[in-house]
């Protein structure tokens, strides 16, 4: 019988009752938020070794709440500065307030967007939308890595397949494709604008 030395009890990840909390799922790799759903684990080859995997699936208020806010308090100075500006014909005030209001629906739209969810493996990373559609890209198939500008987050390319790391995730996206490549050598040229391919 073979001795397993574990962490002390306060650095262990938690479970809950059905045994399925945080958990770490390789050396080195970031931690994971509990066993890996049935309908993200189809999309991983047979024997296949899953790293880590997370996943975005809710829409954050905050940066929604942010621009409201910011919408109340120029409408507010508006108010004390021109108040006769909610005179105007309601036609006439639906296009500033249209303007001014579409910033917010940009951010709910990217954070939409952004819902998706991540598995790193051995060898590959891959990305699962909300709609259950995947891409996935081996570590030295990876040609360029750059900012997703709709998105906000992380996209790597190779060819026409694109993989889009949401920004909760990016980081510890990079954590688990780092715990794999140590010592690796990198036999293809990549282009990093932004020097996050560890």
């Amino acid at each position: 019988m073979a001795l397993q030395l574990l962490p002390p009890a306060e650095d262990r990840p938690t479970p809950n009752a059905a045994g399925a909390g945080p958990r770490i799922l390789a050396s080195g790799a970031p931690i994971s938020p509990g066993p890996v759903p049935p309908d993200l684990a189809q999309h991983l080859v047979f024997g296949e070794a899953l790293v880590w995997w997370g996943d975005k699936s809710r829409i954050y208020f905050g940066p929604l709440l942010m621009v409201l806010a910011a919408i109340v308090s120029i409408l507010g100075f508006v108010s004390l500065l021109a108040p006769e500006f909610w005179l105007a014909p309601p036609l006439e005030l639906a296009k500033p307030l249209a303007v001014l209001f579409s910033p917010a629906l940009v951010v709910l739209i990217r954070e939409r967007l952004n819902q998706r969810a991540v598995l790193v493996t051995d060898s590959f990373v891959l990305d699962v939308d909300n709609r259950g559609r995947s891409a996935r890209l081996r570590f030295d198939q990876i040609r360029k890595v750059s900012r997703d500008v709709l998105r906000g987050g992380v996209c790597l390319e190779a060819g026409d397949v694109r993989v889009l790391i949401p920004p909760p995730l990016a980081e510890d996206t990079r954590k688990a494709i780092a715990a794999q490549m140590r010592g690796r050598v990198r036999a293809n040229e990549l282009e990093d604008s932004i020097g996050w391919m560890p």
